[in-house]
């Protein structure tokens, strides 16, 4: 779940198709119905396929027998081109009514107009209550003082290591009085070379800028200011600058421990890698768990390591359930919402234990039973928000980085550089 995906530049012409639209469409709250006792058909998405979302399509039958007056058909997306898909069909006034978005862009698609207030609804709905949800995630949701999205899961960032690779070379796993130095002492003991050909690498020290962040974090660092407005001093800041060059240097130089971009992607990813005893250790969310219990890799979970100072961060990947704010029949949307994100869905989706579910009676159970993954509930203390969940701007921020450590990595450009290039282009656009 991944959910960072890649936009077009269709995303643009979004909010110019939502206000010719809204011009056009009910007020909020509008059903829209057409003749008396006529159904309304709404449809909904999701990333993924049919195979992968067999929850998603129960909870869409049950909600149809119990709603004869509304029919609800589920239209999947594939994960791949989900973003690209989604935006174009808002941009054509043919989105489903009510679709899901990743924490990474809760604010982009609320900017773009194309998400509707859910605030005079709860008003109004004396029989739900946002307090059956973890609070963190319902904040998370709420942008600018508007609640826009209502929590599908979610799922922390945790330390997944492979246990194969560690009792072969004789290794304790990890603990969870780990630092960061002391995970990358370990990765040397478990890289293997033949020759001058690496076969087994320790750690993946990747591109994927949210395993970067939890390292800036517990180094004393970030990309940008608390309120997500400023680049200078903090993207290309001094620790900063240092603490990306040791990140670096772990998948560079001869005595690298992680794969490179190009290692990883010509054997498969850190997933492939981890369950084929090629990557020993991890940063990375629960839902890996789905390919991992396909495999016949020995795993386990642990927190994720401490800076210098004992601080430990990590971030809670989620996902929310949106209504169409240029949808014909919000009111039923709004009762589909509630649906999918209600009690019983979450504990249906939570049987696999693939997911954690985003409501408090429901983890506290599943707390309770859990014993191999405990850790990654744990690691939910010690969650922070990253700069998309901080500013409207997060995405300039994740574009600049993500360019700035493709540079680095490919050894196109060095740390201090690539980061005041980053940084300068970022408060640019800002202004």
């Amino acid at each position: 779940m991944k959910k960072n995906w890649k936009w077009s530049t269709m995303l643009s012409m979004v909010i110019i198709a939502a206000l010719a639209l809204s011009a056009c469409g009910g007020k909020s709250g509008e059903s829209g119905n057409g003749a008396a006792g006529e159904k309304v058909n709404l449809t909904f998405t999701v990333w993924g396929d049919v195979n992968a979302s067999a929850n998603e399509q129960k909870l869409a039958d049950e909600f149809n027998k119990a709603h004869p007056n509304i029919q609800v058909k589920f239209e999947p997306i594939p994960s791949e081109g989900y973003g690209t898909k989604l935006t174009t069909s808002l941009a054509a006034g043919q989105a489903p009514d009510v679709f899901l978005i990743g924490e990474g862009d809760y604010f982009k698609y609320v900017e773009k107009g194309v998400v509707e207030p859910l605030d005079d609804y709860l008003s109004k709905d004396s029989d739900f209550s946002l307090d059956i949800f973890q609070k963190d995630l319902i904040d998370n949701m709420n942008i600018n003082g508007k609640q826009y999205y209502l929590p599908k899961d979610f799922n922390p960032l945790a330390l997944w290591y492979n246990k194969r690779m560690f009792d072969e070379a004789g290794l304790e796993y990890p603990s969870n009085d780990w630092t960061w130095d002391q995970l990358i002492e370990t990765s040397k003991k478990l890289t293997k070379k033949e020759g001058n050909k690496y076969t087994e690498f320790g750690f993946n020290a990747g591109k994927w800028e949210y395993p970067i962040y939890t390292y800036l974090w517990d180094h004393g660092t970030d990309i940008a200011n608390e309120d997500g407005t400023q680049a200078e001093g903090f993207m290309n800041g001094e620790k900063t600058v240092a603490a990306i060059e040791k990140y670096v240097a772990l998948s560079q130089g001869e005595d690298r421990v992680s794969p490179t971009p190009q290692d990883a992607e010509t054997l498969g990813g850190d997933s492939s890698m981890f369950m084929t005893d090629k990557l020993a250790m991890m940063v990375t969310g629960r839902w890996v768990k789905t390919d991992l219990d396909k495999s016949d890799v020995e795993y386990g979970s642990a927190l994720i390591p401490t800076g210098e100072d004992g601080t430990r961060t990590s971030i809670i990947a989620s996902a929310g359930w949106a209504i169409n704010a240029n949808g014909k029949h919000k009111q039923e949307a709004y009762e589909l919402l509630k649906w999918l994100s209600g009690t019983e869905a979450q504990k249906l989706r939570s049987e696999n234990g693939k997911v954690l579910p985003a409501t408090v009676t429901e983890l506290e159970e599943v707390k309770a039973n859990e014993v191999a993954d405990k850790p990654v509930i744990e690691m939910m203390d010690y969650a922070k928000k990253p700069v998309t969940l901080r500013s409207t701007h997060g995405p300039i921020f994740v574009e600049e980085f993500t360019k700035a450590m493709e540079k680095i990595l490919l050894k196109q450009q060095d740390v201090k550089g690539a980061l005041d290039e980053a940084a300068k282009n970022v408060d640019s656009k800002i202004k």
